[in-house]
């Protein structure tokens, strides 16, 4: 696998300069930091666990297992860790719920401790030292002020409530200077009250973590108008800190609220499901609840398999938990066939911490002609209850799977080199959900010449709400998503939140010259490229030192068919580049999508399609509901005049700098072009964002959740 250091290259080459908001009815599952055993009480057996460990300097476990051993959140599992829950248990051994019992929400929040922490500067006298620029740090309560910051006295209204006094961050600031931080001892919330320091300039504020993630990024209104209130979650216990990104901004209260126990809580979210009529509802999940688990740390509750033939063995045994060592060579489909089978295949994370993965190279290889035989996995209507977790599927010869069951959850796995969709769910299959899935570089550039392979394809009769949340698909040679219609029924209803798409249907990236031309690493996983080093071994050293004078030509032999260079570049290349397709001109307005914090950018034209499409009706005339989208440096942002919105809620931000060939279709929606400093904003949050997602799969590291704070 390649390794691409700058990986923001590639996000600058498509002209890029610079918790879940989807409201649904929740069970909470909660474990507290502190219970590392899992047990539901906090006690001496944990503090020996960790005393254990830590003396034996040999807590080398899963982070999702670390974090409960890690109490005081600093990363490290020592002592001082060991100290806190001893002294926890004297004051009060506390049974705590486990991640297996469920209550309503309602329920969640009453049992669950909240504790606020305001500070805002009514009560304190500084109209003496206003205006003074100081140097040195100054701590109120929980939260601290780094130099250099002024005081301030202005009166203001925000809700009924009046500040007549603030904190001036004087500057530019970081997680050292010009701002200010607090220590979260949970989840929970954080809001700021806060403005420009200037008449006519409105400036950013930003609230990130200790690791520079940005949580959210929020445009302060000048002086003159009255100050906003910015409120973001705080995902889990650490150090945060908010801070200007342009120059001075006036505070006037900050207040973090915790949601979760006096311990680290690391909860999961459930919901229940009612089936959309027409749009009314906005709830994708089926009746059945879904638990995102939490890895124990432990194998005994599941078998571990290093081989095919022990994966397959587990499977034909009927065993419940599968854990998936290392790389695994797969030579034969995958089908599952049980209904409500409760079966889930988890990746174990090596101790590189690269990602558990399923190679279907093999299967691939032997086959002589395409079709669905070729998939990694199989789930034939009728089966369904099946879980994958941290792995990576790749390079099966057809799909890397193909759904037509019901009730299947992905969650934090990659989908890339697979010789038709990264996911296709078709013929009936319904209540499927993917969490933070990326499905990249998936071609069928041999048997069809890119004309059919997706990231995610949901599409030909796919049944009742399939849902994804914060997915990614990139560098397919068909579209991000497709919802193709053709003959009854058609297809249900389809969730889109957080997903980001971009740069699909690109032949270039097929052949390795995008790469190239862009300074990136030799993708020897590609089927092109794997050509020309067998046809020139010495083609890596040239490809390094950038002296290939011309690209080489070659022939692909692959599943019964061929392909030559000169079809890939030219107007027999088959490939759509649109972001998210959803229908085609068989779907009727009877059809339902839901989108929310959507984003699509950087599909360029190609000889047979244009214009390349951000968001794509591809003539089709589903409702929908919309809240918040961006799409951008695409050949048409949007393309949606013959969809109905049923809702429209937010933003829907629309710019180009390099493409865009044809204008925006967008139908009900009002499209925003925003100021050049906010357009910059964006463009870098997009950017940071891509790459820090880049830069993991390519060193097959799985990204997990990445919210792009645009909205």
């Amino acid at each position: 696998m390649k390794n691409k250091n700058d990986t923001l290259k590639r996000l600058l080459s498509l002209a890029l300069t610079g918790a879940l908001m989807f409201s649904i009815n929740t069970h909470a599952f909660e474990r507290s930091a502190g219970d590392v055993d899992n047990n539901g009480n906090i006690d001496a057996k944990d503090c020996s666990v960790i005393v254990q460990k830590t003396i034996n300097n040999s807590f080398t476990v899963d982070p999702e297992y670390n974090i409960f051993a890690d109490v005081n959140a600093d990363g490290y599992v020592d002592a001082k860790d060991a100290a806190i829950v001893f002294q926890y248990v004297l004051k009060q051994n506390v049974t705590l719920k486990t991640n297996k019992q469920e209550e309503s929400s309602t329920e969640a929040t009453t049992e669950s401790k909240v504790n606020e922490v305001t500070y805002d500067l009514k009560g304190d006298d500084i109209k003496a030292v206003a205006g003074t620029l100081y140097s040195d740090s100054q701590t109120y309560g929980a939260y601290t002020i780094l130099p250099q910051y002024k005081y301030g006295s202005r009166e203001v209204t925000v809700n009924s409530e009046t500040y007549n006094q603030f904190i001036q961050l004087n500057g530019v600031g970081d997680s050292t200077k010009n701002a200010v931080t607090f220590f979260a001892p949970t989840q929970g919330t954080f809001s700021v009250i806060a403005r420009s320091s200037n008449a006519t300039e409105v400036r950013n504020l930003v609230v990130a973590d200790s690791s520079g993630k940005e949580l959210g990024v929020f445009t302060m209104p000048v002086s003159g108008d009255e100050p906003q209130v910015c409120t973001v979650d705080i995902p889990s216990s650490g150090r945060y800190y908010i801070y200007s990104t342009i120059k001075n901004i006036n505070i006037y209260r900050l207040t973090y609220r915790s949601t979760g126990n006096d311990f680290v809580t690391e909860s999961t979210t459930e919901a229940t499901t009612k089936e959309s009529t027409e749009g009314t509802t906005h709830e994708p999940w089926t009746e059945t609840s879904t638990e995102i688990p939490t890895f124990s740390g432990s194998t005994d509750d599941g078998t571990v398999v290093k081989n095919f033939e022990e994966l397959k063995s587990a499977i034909s045994n009927g065993d419940k938990k599968i854990y998936i060592s290392g790389t695994i060579l797969c030579s034969e489909r995958i089908s599952l066939d049980k209904n409500d089978a409760n079966v889930e295949f988890f990746g174990l994370t090596n101790s590189d911490g690269t990602a558990a993965t399923l190679d279907f190279t093999p299967l691939r290889d032997s086959r002589t002609s395409s079709g669905s035989g070729g998939s990694g996995f199989f789930i034939p209507s009728g089966a369904g209850g099946y879980t994958f977790r941290n792995l990576i599927i790749e390079k099966a010869g057809d799909c890397g799977i193909r759904i037509q069951g019901n009730n299947n959850t992905f969650t934090n796995c990659i989908f890339r080199y697979n010789n038709n969709s990264g996911v296709s769910v078709t013929g009936g299959g319904s209540g499927n959900i993917f969490y933070y899935v990326d499905s990249y570089r998936n071609g069928d550039i041999v048997q069809k010449n890119g004309s059919d392979a997706d990231g995610f394809s949901v599409k030909l009769q796919a049944g009742e709400n399939n849902y994804f949340y914060n997915c990614r698909a990139w560098e397919n040679s068909d579209d991000g998503w497709d919802s193709y219609d053709r003959g009854t029924p058609y297809v249900g209803a389809i969730y889109y939140i957080e997903c980001v798409t971009w740069n699909n249907g690109n032949p270039y990236v097929f052949t390795g010259e995008y790469d190239y031309e862009h300074g990136y690493a030799l993708d020897k996983d590609l089927l092109y490229v794997e050509e020309i080093l067998r046809q020139d071994p010495d083609f890596e050293s040239k490809y390094n030192a950038h002296t290939v004078s011309s690209w080489p030509h070659v022939t692909l032999n692959l599943l019964g068919t061929s392909n030559t260079y000169e079809k890939i570049h030219s107007v027999s290349w088959l490939g759509n580049p649109n972001g998210f397709k959803f229908g085609s001109a068989e779907t009727p307005n009877t059809s339902y999508r839901y989108i929310e914090n959507c984003i699509a950018y950087g599909h360029e034209n190609t000889p047979n399609q244009k214009p390349a499409k951000g968001f794509d009706q591809n003539n089709g005339y589903a409702k929908y509901d919309i809240k918040n989208a961006l799409s951008f440096d695409n050949g048409q942002n949007y393309w949606m005049d013959r969809m109905s919105a049923v809702s429209m809620e937010g933003v829907f931000y629309g710019f180009s700098n390099y493409s865009q060939t044809q204008a925006d279709a967008p139908g009900d929606l009002t499209i925003t072009s925003p100021s050049t400093e906010k357009e910059e904003q964006i463009r870098k949050e997009v950017s940071e964002k891509s790459g820090y997602i880049l830069e993991k799969v390519y060193k097959d590291i799985l990204p997990g959740k990445v919210l792009y704070n645009v909205f």
